[in-house]
């Protein structure tokens, strides 16, 4: 199964479990699809890159699997 990564970039104030799409500061999707352990580290290093976070930034990646992307679109 291949999975998208999604990733919150959120105030440092923010508690990195309350870090999602409606808290963030920015909500990035970074290209490509991966199995689920690269998922994690491809979500890091696009974040890391994208030169939007700041050092006391709170960061989270979230990978979705792409029948889960699916899915949602129907509904």
């Amino acid at each position: 199964m291949l999975y998208t990564a999604y990733v919150a970039v959120c105030l440092a104030a923010t508690p990195v479990q309350d870090c999602n799409k409606d808290t963030a500061l920015n909500w990035m999707v970074a290209p490509g699809t991966y199995d689920l352990s690269y998922c994690m580290i491809h979500g890091q290093q696009f974040a890391a890159a994208s030169g939007v976070v700041k050092d006391s930034d709170v960061v989270k990646v979230y990978c979705r699997a792409l029948s889960q992307k699916r899915a949602s679109r129907e509904q």
